[in-house]
């Protein structure tokens, strides 16, 4: 329990603590063991497969895993027909294929004119001087709506953004939205090429997305080392996002009163401080977004939690899993299913999470990064108590109130 514990990230009392209740809930014993298991028979095949023994140390297994990207990078760009994402054209089949595997449904959004609204209520100067207008119906009329959306994101300040333009937000109603098909835009190099640079510099990725629109964007950026590989597997993983928070705002518009504090909440990610001191309450935190990028030491992340991020990569890496069956050069399928599996080498936690591996092959990328793992693992925790089916309910059902929470007999 001790060496789970610190894969988690918690105290062994925590963890034994939320295992006492759980058990009460379930009627499942052996959970943790089985769990503690589950990741050392993990870990063997891993190491087996990369041609590594068990007492191997930590460098050598991070070489191995930045090989196993290099390798898929290489392939994936055959299997795309060598996509180039600074254009619509050029990266027009990875996003039929990406579809194609997600399939997104008609999900709950802003309704466009509503949109047009928005924008002309507070026109956004920034993207006004970019693109040469003076007359912000003009650039309306004219310009897609959808990408001068996206050019929000990349072009206006954020503190324009959190006062000016999002302040109409809070009047939002239901009947402001519809359900429609999800957007996908490739934002040319020669119209966004230059306003797009300084944002990308920020980021390991050339892709962003806007969930009250239903909008999934690319950015212009040059072929690079990890590019193809990045991208890809976000824009799956966005495609399940996008869906997901367009369920829950459908939810929130049973109640008109809260509709809009809810859709708000949602779109910044909040995360409560703690959750609710009920007796007998076995309670877990709901986590939107990751937290250990903005502070590894946050209280919450030693928490009981479960994470929606984490959820929706696993949902995007069982749709790359089924693209790695029809393409089985790629090697896809060392990745799949092993999400939560973690390690401690040389003392150092390891992973062998895709996502952790993808984004710290990225050129100055300091060691290895671990915070998908870790949530991924809190996840499969919360699953090995449940299943997946009750994870995704539950989430979509408690993001609101922002913690899960299951009614107990006392458990001593």
């Amino acid at each position: 329990m001790q060496e789970l514990a610190e894969l988690l990230g918690t105290t062994e009392e925590q963890l034994k603590r939320l295992d006492n209740e759980m058990s009460v809930f379930t009627g499942k014993e052996d959970v943790l063991q089985l769990l503690s298991e589950e990741l050392e028979q993990g870990r063997k095949e891993i190491l087996s497969q990369l041609g590594l023994n068990e007492s191997v140390d930590r460098g050598k297994v991070l070489v191995a895993l930045k090989e196993r990207v290099a390798g898929l990078e290489e392939k994936l760009i055959s299997v795309l027909k060598r996509p180039d994402c600074r254009t619509p054209t050029g990266c027009q089949f990875l996003i039929e294929t990406a579809l194609g595997l997600a399939k997104p449904p008609k999900s709950f959004f802003l309704k466009e004119e509503k949109a047009r609204e928005l924008l002309l209520a507070n026109p956004p100067k920034g993207v006004m001087d970019v693109l040469g207008y003076s007359d912000p119906a003009e650039m309306v009329e004219k310009e897609d709506l959808f990408e001068l959306f996206a050019s929000l994101r990349f072009v206006e300040e954020q503190h324009w953004l959190n006062e000016v333009f999002f302040a109409p937000y809070r009047d939002l109603t239901p009947d402001d939205f519809e359900k429609r098909e999800i957007q996908i835009r490739v934002l040319g190099e020669e119209k966004w090429g230059g306003a797009a640079a300084a944002f990308m510099r920020k980021k390991f990725h050339n892709l962003s997305h806007l969930k009250e629109l239903g909008v999934v964007f690319t950015l212009p950026a040059e072929p690079a080392h990890g590019v193809t590989l990045r991208l890809f597997s976000l824009l799956v993983h966005y495609l399940h996002e996008v869906s997901f928070y367009a369920k829950y705002v459908e939810q929130c518009a049973g109640e008109p009163e809260s509709f809009a504090s809810n859709f708000l909440a949602a779109l910044r990610g909040d995360v409560r401080e703690t959750v609710p001191p009920i007796e007998n309450l076995s309670a877990w935190l709901v986590i939107q977004r990751y937290l250990a990028k903005g502070n590894p030491d946050d209280p919450r992340l030693a928490m009981p939690h479960v994470s929606s991020e984490a959820l929706l990569w696993k949902m995007a890496m069982a749709d790359l899993g089924r693209f790695g069956k029809k393409h089985p050069d790629l090697g896809l399928d060392f990745w799949a299913g092993r999400d939560f599996i973690v390690g401690l080498f040389d003392k150092e936690l390891t992973s062998f999470n895709f996502e952790d591996n993808v984004f710290s092959a990225v050129p100055g990328a300091d060691d290895q990064y671990t915070y998908h793992v870790r949530e991924a693992l809190w996840n499969q925790l919360f699953i090995s108590y449940l299943n997946e089916k009750a994870l995704e309910t539950l989430l979509v059902e408690s993001l609101g109130q922002g913690f899960i929470g299951f009614k107990i007999r006392s458990a001593g």
